[in-house]
């Protein structure tokens, strides 16, 4: 199963060898600005997770609407009792103290130990009630190379898989780019023809790190209307369906030689002498044919990739010996702030609350992390966001506090493909 329906999050367990076709709308439920939620790819084939508090989604033809963060109800605790201000306790609930399980019968309920205090509300479902730190630490901060998101267009997932490199090549030669975007795209054709789809991913994120004017090429320029002649199957036929006639004719002087020749080539001849003998009309701003054609092209060929750049800092408890002389470690001095009032909830093994500073929430991974990603609730229209990609296990990764923070919620997915969620609460919001 490539799709899994979280709380607050759609993960997809994608590799090279299953890929996930997702059409999303930015459909903020709170009162977010748009344009500052960043629009997705369509093509998956790595490990993702789409909020689904910011997007509408389209998979498999089945439709998620967009819905509020989600989190367990808040567990006080004061003088060693947890309450549930909502309500009873489930069926069932647990506390789990060092390894011994006490069933609980009554709200309020005098805990059997001190926080960190492991509350199981069901067989899926836990809170952590307070960080596993208090008081002073020590930690030893190292440096790791930052994974950055992008979204490129692989040629693999356009051409017809049935021509060979020479065929490709001889259609590269009369597209409209000009000699250096042109030659970009013979070096991905090579890269097509060179190896599988994995060995592709690792080549193109190596030219995302090291290579800027060809990034600028595979994450902007290669969507432009004039990549049309190379894309196989049924794309434009479906565009031209949709768009006004009258806004096709207003733009069909503008085309390109082969533009043109694909469109007439996507429509029966009466068509487009009706096309050509009909009226113009001027579209508005943002939806002229070649405008929406390319619009197109990203929603339905964008694929995710992660390439390399820049560090962001981990700590680990101990010294780290193999990063020795390298200059990455450090040691840093923490002070805890009273924090027993704080709910770590979570589904699935990936976190836990390690510790509470005046400015900083701290988190200890529990094993190698493919994918995390926090989201910090602050306001119905104001929002923080943090991604981080494969993470060490047994590391302490470092999130903002802000004393405004309604909800954080979370999720990210394991080295062994299984999803996770978290939600963090310092209040019964």
């Amino acid at each position: 199963m490539i799709h899994v329906e979280g709380e607050n999050y759609h993960f997809f367990l994608c590799n090279s060898d299953s890929v996930a076709r997702v059409k999303t709308k930015i459909r903020p439920f709170y009162d977010f600005p748009g344009e500052t939620i960043e629009e997705l790819p369509f093509l998956y084939s790595q490990p993702a997770l789409i909020p689904s508090f910011l997007y509408e989604i389209e998979y498999e033809r089945r439709n998620f609407p967009t819905r509020p963060m989600n989190s367990p109800s808040y567990l006080s605790y004061n003088d060693g009792e947890i309450r549930k201000e909502d309500g009873k306790f489930p069926e069932g609930a647990r506390e789990n103290w060092e390894g011994t399980l006490f069933k609980i019968e009554k709200n309020p309920y005098k805990a059997k130990g001190k926080p960190p205090i492991l509350f199981l509300r069901s067989p899926q479902e836990s809170t952590q009630i307070g960080p596993m730190i208090s008081g002073d630490f020590l930690l030893f901060r190292q440096s790791r190379t930052k994974m950055v998101a992008t979204r490129y267009l692989s040629l693999r997932d356009i051409v017809n898989p049935e021509l060979d490199e020479e065929s490709v090549s001889r259609r590269i030669e009369e597209l409209y780019f000009d000699p250096k975007n042109k030659n970009y795209l013979f070096r991905l054709l090579r890269i097509l023809y060179a190896g599988t789809p994995a060995e592709e991913q690792t080549i193109v994120s190596n030219l995302f790190s090291h290579e800027p004017e060809f990034a600028v090429f595979l994450r902007d320029t290669i969507f432009t209307i004039e990549i049309l002649p190379l894309i196989h199957g049924p794309f434009l036929n479906s565009v031209l369906n949709s768009v006004d006639e009258r806004i096709v004719k207003f733009s069909v002087p503008e085309l390109s030689g082969p533009v043109r020749k694909m469109v007439e080539r996507n429509v029966s001849k009466n068509r487009w002498k009706q096309i050509l003998n009909g009226p113009s009309k001027k579209p508005e701003p943002g939806e002229s044919f070649p405008e929406i054609v390319e619009r197109e092209i990203f929603r339905r060929f964008s694929k995710k990739i992660y390439y390399e750049e820049g560090t962001f800092p981990v700590y680990r408890e101990e010294e780290d010996e193999t990063q020795a002389g390298f200059g990455f470690r450090r040691e840093v001095r923490f002070s805890s702030i009273p924090a027993e009032k704080y709910n770590f909830n979570f589904r699935g093994d990936g976190l836990k609350l390690y510790a509470v500073t005046q400015d900083k929430l701290l988190f200890y991974t529990v094993k190698f992390l493919e994918i995390l990603r926090f989201d910090i609730l602050l306001s119905r229209k104001e929002r923080d966001a943090y991604e981080l990609f494969r993470i060490p296990e047994r590391c302490i990764v470092e999130i903002p506090r802000y004393d405004q923070t309604k909800l954080v919620v979370g999720g990210g997915i394991s080295g062994d493909r299984h999803p996770f969620e978290i939600s963090l609460l310092s209040n019964n919001y």
